[in-house]
């Protein structure tokens, strides 16, 4: 009887790709995940298989289905995925807009502070609820912005 498996290679490539969306090093994802850089290069070139609780804690940090994951799949016609995407495209062009009258210098710092931001909260474990109840998006995209330079 063959043994089952699934395809490690794509399953690395979407993992590194959500790595590098996010902006974190290799070093920086094995750390929060507590193994090996080594260990987890090896998952995200295909080289190795991993147990079910390292793909837990890999879909937890990527904020990604095991569904994606596993067989790069998401149930786009859920109401709940399709409202996530309206959302996703909300925010994103509340962040475009911000970014669009600023300097080339400005958004660099931007991405930055947004890097150290998603990582923070990762480390703490911060929720998007929390995150909802603090600022609300609608008052990101309302402020008047004035210039760095």
């Amino acid at each position: 009887m063959q043994k089952d498996t699934y395809d490690r290679k794509a399953v690395g490539n979407r993992i590194r790709e959500n790595r590098r969306q996010l902006g974190i090093t290799m070093k920086e994802a094995a750390e929060k995940l507590g193994k090996v850089p080594t260990y987890y290069a090896d998952i995200e070139r295909g080289n190795c298989g991993m147990s079910v609780e390292t793909m837990l804690a890999i879909s937890h940090l990527y904020h990604m289905s095991l569904d994606y994951l596993i067989f790069g799949k998401e149930d786009t016609n859920s109401e709940k995925a399709m409202e996530a995407s309206r959302i996703y495209s909300e925010e994103t062009e509340s962040v475009y807009q911000l970014l669009t009258h600023v300097s080339k210098k400005e958004r660099i710092y931007a991405a930055k502070v947004l890097r150290t931001f998603l990582i923070a909260c990762n480390d703490i474990g911060t929720e998007e609820r929390e995150l909802e109840e603090t600022i609300p998006v609608e008052a990101i995209g309302n402020k008047d912005h004035e210039r760095m330079d």
